[in-house]
C-alpha cells in the first residue's frame, strides 16, 4: 500500500512539473505531398496554416514585393498563425479566382479573410483592407531543413 501512495505521489509530482514547465513547441513536417493549397497543424504554440504558392501566385507577389520580401524562408511557401490578429478568429483561406469572393478585392489575388472583422491579407500574411487599419498576420517561427521539410516552433 506503501508503495502504491509513493508511486501516486510520484506521478503527481511529474504532472505537475508538466504544467510548470511547457513542452517543446516545434514539430517537423514533411511538405512533399502538400500540393496546391493549404493545410492546417496545432502545435503548443498556436494554430498554423502552411500554404503552398502556385507559380502564378509566386509571380503576383514577387512583382509586388520582390524576392527577397515574401516574409517567408522559402518562396513557395507560408506559415502563418491561423488566427486574425484584430479579433483573435479564424482565418478563412481564399484561392485566387474563387467565384464565392467575386465581389472582394481577395477574388484577383487569393489570401485570408478575417471571418470576425473588415481585415483581409495577402499571401504574404501583408493587411490589404485599407478601411480596416491593424497588424499584418503573424508569421509562424520556423526554419526550413531543405525545400520540402520544415520545422515550425520556437
Amino acid at each position: 500500500m506503501k508503495g502504491r501512495a509513493m508511486r501516486g505521489a510520484f506521478f503527481a509530482l511529474l504532472a505537475g512539473i508538466s504544467i510548470a514547465l511547457p513542452s517543446s513547441a516545434e514539430e517537423q513536417f514533411d511538405l512533399s505531398r502538400l500540393s496546391h493549397g493549404m493545410m492546417g497543424v496545432d502545435i503548443p504554440s498556436g494554430p498554423y496554416y502552411i500554404i503552398r504558392r502556385s507559380i502564378e501566385e509566386q509571380e503576383i507577389l514577387v512583382k509586388k514585393y520582390g524576392q527577397k520580401n515574401l516574409r517567408s524562408g522559402h518562396k513557395d511557401f507560408m506559415l502563418i498563425k491561423a488566427v486574425s490578429p484584430d479579433s483573435d478568429c479564424a482565418l478563412a483561406h481564399v484561392e485566387k479566382g474563387n467565384s464565392e469572393y467575386a465581389h472582394h478585392p481577395i477574388y484577383e489575388i487569393g489570401g485570408f479573410l478575417d471571418l470576425c472583422s473588415c481585415a483581409w491579407f495577402d499571401l504574404t500574411g501583408r493587411r490589404q483592407s485599407e478601411s480596416c487599419p491593424g497588424s499584418d498576420l503573424e508569421i509562424a517561427p520556423h526554419q526550413f531543413l531543405h525545400d520540402e521539410v520544415v520545422v515550425i516552433g520556437e
